[in-house]
């Protein structure tokens, strides 16, 4: 049993140490070795170095600013929706028009889980509890008046629900049983802010994609890496304040 995941930063990206062992991201892991979608890729094509970084520099800062935002308010936090950009605004409130109709219960908020048969680890969004009949009304389902035990990850891209996005969740179920031994019924992409009438996009998506499709990414970042795990970064630590002094003589 999983005692303790670390979670560390370097330089944007994201690290973990599982009971004192470095694990790769489930991000790092497809940025690495997924397929690249040929919307994606054309995107590549058709900008230069300089403005894709710009671009997605500015797209990671409103993704961190949303995520934030609603793991507040899944807490019983209130916040103040007038000092965020329209962009984040659009997809808080959205987010907002969906807990309303949605009525999730027995929430698990920004939870860090691990792998330790694939050695992976991640932090998934949210685990939740949502009725059956409500589910029903969004995919036309026949599940039962009952809870189902629900994974979301929320996302705030532009193009849709990538290839991606749908292993990445498959990836968190799998940790997410192993960590707690906690069944999850069904996994779903929440896309906040999208053009939808109702300001959002809600989708199953295990039904489209399983972990053996992560496992096969997996095993390309494991061939990347000479079929291991690559070695942890090198964590640099740095002063609090830097002053030049002036040691010349006078």
């Amino acid at each position: 049993m999983i005692k303790n995941i670390v979670l560390k930063m370097v330089d944007d990206s994201h690290f973990y140490y599982v009971d004192g062992e470095f694990y790769p991201s489930v991000t790092r892991i497809l940025d690495l070795a997924a397929p690249k979608e040929y919307g994606l890729l054309n995107w590549f094509k058709n900008n230069t170095a300089e403005d894709i970084e710009a671009i997605s520099n500015e797209a990671k800062g409103n993704g961190s600013t949303v995520h934030d935002g609603c793991e507040k308010l899944l807490n019983g936090i209130e916040i103040p929706l007038k000092d965020y950009t329209i962009k984040a605004k659009k997809a808080l409130w959205s987010f907002y028009q969906w807990y309303l109709l949605n009525k999730p219960t027995k929430l698990i908020t920004e939870h860090s889980v691990a792998s330790v048969k694939y050695r992976y680890a991640g932090t998934l969004d949210l685990v939740c509890s949502i009725n059956g009949l409500v589910l029903n009304a969004v995919d036309k389902g026949t599940r039962a008046d009952r809870d189902y035990r629900v994974l979301i990850d929320f996302k705030t891209n532009k193009g849709g629900i990538y290839f991606t996005n749908k292993l990445q969740i498959l990836a968190y179920k799998q940790a997410f049983e192993e960590t707690t031994g906690e069944s999850i019924d069904e996994c779903w992409a929440l896309r906040l802010g999208s053009q939808h009438k109702c300001g959002y996009e809600f989708k199953r998506v295990d039904r489209e994609v399983g972990i053996e499709d992560f496992m096969n990414v997996y095993n390309v970042y494991l061939r990347i890496n000479g079929g291991q795990v690559e070695e942890p970064p090198i964590i640099n630590v740095y002063p609090d304040v830097l002053k030049l002094e002036d040691i010349c003589e006078k």
